[in-house]
C-alpha cells in the first residue's frame, strides 16, 4: 500500500506558486524554498521565476548601479568601472568582490596599438555579464566581473555584424544566449544569429530583406524579445528569442526623436509592448498593441509628476528648460537619465530622483545598468525539479 502523501505534496506546485508569487521580495522566496523539497521543486519553476521577477520589478534582481566602459584612449589606461547607484550598504559589499575594471580578462593585440587604451568594447549588459568585443582582434567575449570569469565566443558567421545583445535565462542564471543582427555582402538583407552558453555555436534563425540600418542602435529587451531602433526613428527592430521571429515594427512620431526603453509591465508578461520615455521632465510609459492592420496602435498608460525643479536644483543652470534627459536605461524599477556630462536616477516606485555624477565623460552608448545574476544558484531550475 503505498504511503499517504504529506499535506505540503497534495497543495502541488500551482497552488505552492500562487503563494510564493505573493512573497515581499526574492529573499523571502529563496527562505522559502529552503525549508523543503517540495518548497524548492515549486519555486525551481522558470515560468515561475519570471512571472515572480516581474511581479517584484522594484526588488528583484539587487540593482549595483551603472557600468561605464570609457572609450580606448592612445595613452594612459581608462579601465572601465562601476558607478554605484543608488548607494547602500548591502550594494557597496556586493560590488566590492568583483572586478568591474576586468583586469581577469587577457589583453589582446600589441601594446600601443590602437585601442589598447581599453581593449575590449562593451556591446551589452544584462544579469551580471558583460558582452565585449576587443577593438583589436574583434573576438567577442562574455565576462562576469563579480565571478571574476570570462568565455570566449566563436567568430560569428554574418559578413558585417551591425547589432549585439546578450539573452539571460531568468530561470537559469547559468546559461544566457548571445544575439546578433548581421547585414549579408554590400546587400540591405539582415540576418539574425542566436548562440548558446550551452554549445557557443551561432546558429541562423532568420532574417529580412531591404530593411534600414541599425546604426549602432544598442539593445533593448523585454519579454523575451530583443528591439533595436532603426536609422529614422520610425521603426524597431524586433528579435523574439523564444520563437527566433524577426520583424519591423512601427514607432510613434513622437519617440523617433526621443531615446526610450522597452520595458517589462503585467504579471504575465501580456497585454502589448511597454515603452519607457522622458518627455516635457516627465517620465511616460505608452504600450502598443496589434491595431489589426499590420500596425501598432499607441496609448499612453502612465505619466509622472515634472521633475522640472528638481533637475534644476541639482544642475544649476538657468537654461534647464532648454536642456534635455536621455533614457539610459530601465532596470529594477530604477530609470536612469543623462544629461550633457550629469548622470541622474529616478527610482520608479517612489519617483524619488538622485544626482549620481557629473563630468563622466563615457558616452551614453557606453553606459548600462548593471544587475547581478539572477535567481541564485540554489533556484537554478533541473530536469526533474522544473
Amino acid at each position: 500500500m503505498a504511503p499517504a502523501a504529506s499535506t505540503v505534496d497534495v497543495l502541488g506546485d500551482d497552488l505552492l506558486q500562487e503563494v510564493f508569487v505573493l512573497l515581499p521580495g526574492p529573499a523571502d522566496l529563496l527562505r522559502a524554498a529552503l525549508a523543503c523539497r517540495p518548497f524548492l521543486r515549486a519555486a525551481r519553476s522558470a515560468a515561475f521565476l519570471r512571472r515572480f521577477r516581474r511581479r517584484h520589478p522594484f526588488t528583484c534582481p539587487l540593482l549595483l548601479g551603472c557600468h561605464l566602459h570609457l572609450p580606448g584612449e592612445r595613452r594612459g589606461n581608462s579601465a572601465p568601472h562601476l558607478l554605484p547607484a543608488p548607494p547602500s550598504a548591502a550594494t557597496r559589499r556586493v560590488a566590492e568582490r568583483g572586478d568591474f575594471a576586468l583586469s581577469f580578462i587577457p589583453r589582446r593585440g600589441r601594446p600601443g596599438a590602437a585601442g589598447a587604451g581599453t581593449p575590449w568594447q562593451l556591446l551589452d549588459c544584462r544579469n551580471g555579464r558583460l558582452l565585449l568585443r576587443s577593438r583589436s582582434s574583434q573576438e567577442l567575449a562574455v565576462a562576469d566581473p563579480l565571478a571574476r570569469r570570462w568565455v570566449s565566443l566563436p567568430a560569428l558567421p554574418g559578413d558585417h555584424p551591425v547589432g549585439y545583445a546578450l539573452v539571460p535565462d531568468d530561470g537559469d542564471y547559468s546559461v544566457f544566449q548571445a544575439a546578433c543582427i548581421s547585414r549579408v555582402g554590400d546587400t540591405t538583407e539582415l540576418r539574425a544569429f542566436l548562440l548558446s552558453s550551452a554549445e557557443l555555436r551561432w546558429a541562423d534563425v532568420g532574417g529580412l530583406a531591404q530593411q534600414p540600418n541599425l546604426a549602432a542602435s544598442r539593445a533593448m529587451q523585454a519579454n523575451r524579445s530583443l528591439y533595436w531602433k532603426l536609422v529614422g526613428g520610425q521603426h524597431m527592430l524586433a528579435l523574439n528569442t523564444a520563437t527566433t521571429e524577426l520583424a519591423v515594427l512601427p514607432l510613434p512620431p513622437f519617440l523617433r526623436e526621443l531615446s526610450f526603453d522597452v520595458i517589462e509591465k503585467g504579471e504575465d508578461g501580456a497585454g502589448g509592448l511597454h515603452v519607457l520615455t522622458m518627455r516635457g521632465f516627465c517620465i511616460e510609459v505608452w504600450v502598443g498593441e496589434d491595431d489589426g492592420a499590420g500596425g501598432l496602435a499607441w496609448t499612453l498608460v502612465d505619466k509622472s509628476v515634472r521633475f522640472h525643479r528638481a533637475i534644476a536644483e541639482m544642475i544649476g543652470s538657468e537654461h534647464f528648460y532648454h536642456l534635455t534627459l536621455d533614457v539610459i536605461g530601465v532596470a529594477a524599477g530604477v530609470v536612469f537619465l543623462r544629461n550633457g556630462s550629469c548622470l541622474f536616477c529616478i527610482h520608479l516606485e517612489t519617483m524619488k530622483m538622485t544626482k549620481l555624477s557629473e563630468n563622466e565623460s563615457c558616452p551614453s552608448a557606453l553606459i548600462y545598468p548593471y544587475t547581478i545574476a539572477w535567481p541564485p544558484a540554489i533556484l537554478n531550475p533541473t530536469e526533474e525539479g522544473a
